[in-house]
């Protein structure tokens, strides 16, 4: 049974970067795939699994670009003839079921859509355009209570968390490579890996580290990605007297082995789905500290972090707290390592996903 994967483009997103994964996990099944999307540096990813691609133009609001991609879809979809369309996220759902029903008018494939989750004020809008889907799943219980009372029906919902392949702990010799590079010594480290863009926060973050340097300068705080806020972000650590315990590191294509080197992974988000960098760092047995937002509660609540407001106050109490409180973070490890090995690891996701197809196409 073949199914079409659609998502607006390969870059180094969380949903992206799912959408490799469980690609590759299903042709490892012997499910047939193939991907529709703009290229990006993932394409690596499915190149080396020889999982087949067909090429979309880059999408936008703009009504001239989503018809783009909605005729290219539509052409796509009928020289593939997909069993299933599977879409990931609001925008490019709405197109491949419209490009469904144009490209295989008389036997239009079922569209199932993930949903990643938008910002609280964008849940309306996402609602309206995932209602075009057949099926919906979010990627936590919390995101399909927030869709349902968005006006997404009930029974139209299916939560699947997204996985993420074991993450091996850094040897001693990798770890002082690190060390070295970047400057650290036996200093404790805490991250944050994440595009610098409005919903990250990383100005909470950096606030949060002023505070955490005036009782502990030893410590170092690494902000690994880019973004368009960088030039703004690195401004105000400088304008924070934050000097050399603050290194921008850029995008890394080693950011495991940061987050393997941390302390603990930090979210100073306004809002997240279930962060795939998140369930790289329970992998490795690294705590998260996160601010309280969605996608995020039902994966802490096992005890693998610590949840906290907004004030970066509290950021700072939670990160000072993994300071001076070593054996916490290893207890919180050892959840999170657990946790990723049993709920979210990439042949239980992909499992899941396979019967969801099965019942899809039997019911069309």
């Amino acid at each position: 049974m073949s199914v079409l994967m659609t998502v607006s483009d390969m870059s180094v997103g969380g949903a992206e970067r799912m959408v490799a994964q469980l690609t590759v996990a299903l042709h490892e099944r012997g499910r047939e795939t193939v991907v529709a999307a703009a290229p990006g540096p993932l394409d690596a990813d499915l190149e080396a699994a020889g999982i087949e691609r067909e090429l979309l133009p880059r999408g936008s609001r703009s009504p001239l670009r989503a018809a783009a991609v909605v005729g290219a879809l539509a052409r796509v979809t009928a020289r593939v003839s997909p069993e299933l369309v599977h879409a990931h996220n609001p925008r490019i759902a709405a197109s491949s079921a419209i490009a469904a029903r144009v490209g295989r008018p008389l036997a239009r494939p079922p569209v199932l859509a993930t949903f990643h989750g938008v910002l609280p004020s964008e849940y309306g809008v996402a609602a309206r355009l995932l209602r075009l889907a057949d099926h919906v799943v979010c990627v936590s219980a919390e995101i399909a209570h927030t869709l349902e009372r968005s006006g997404v029906r009930g029974e139209r919902l299916s939560v699947i968390p997204n996985a993420v392949e074991a993450v091996e702990p850094l040897n001693p010799e990798r770890r002082a490579a690190l060390d070295s590079e970047l400057g650290l010594g036996e200093a404790p480290v805490f991250s944050i890996v994440a595009r610098l863009v409005p919903q990250k926060a990383h100005e909470r973050f950096l606030e949060a580290a002023r505070i955490v340097a005036e009782s502990h300068p030893e410590t170092r705080f690494l902000i690994v990605g880019d973004g368009p806020l960088r030039a703004q972000m690195e401004g105000l650590a400088g304008e924070l007297n934050l000097g050399d315990q603050v290194l921008f590191t850029g995008v890394r294509a080693d950011a495991r082995d940061i987050i393997a080197r941390s302390r603990a992974l930090v979210f100073s988000s306004n809002w997240e789905g279930l962060s795939v960098a998140a369930l790289e760092a329970l992998s490795a047995g690294v705590p998260v500290v996160s601010t309280d937002v969605e996608g995020m509660r039902e994966m802490l609540g096992s005890g693998a972090g610590v949840m906290v407001g907004r004030d970066p106050a509290e950021l700072a109490a939670a990160i000072t707290r993994l300071i001076e409180r070593p054996d916490d973070a290893e207890q919180m490890g050892t959840i999170g390592r657990e946790l990723a090995r049993t709920v979210y690891s990439p042949p239980a996701m992909a499992a899941a996903y396979d019967e969801l197809y099965d019942g899809l196409i039997a019911a069309r």
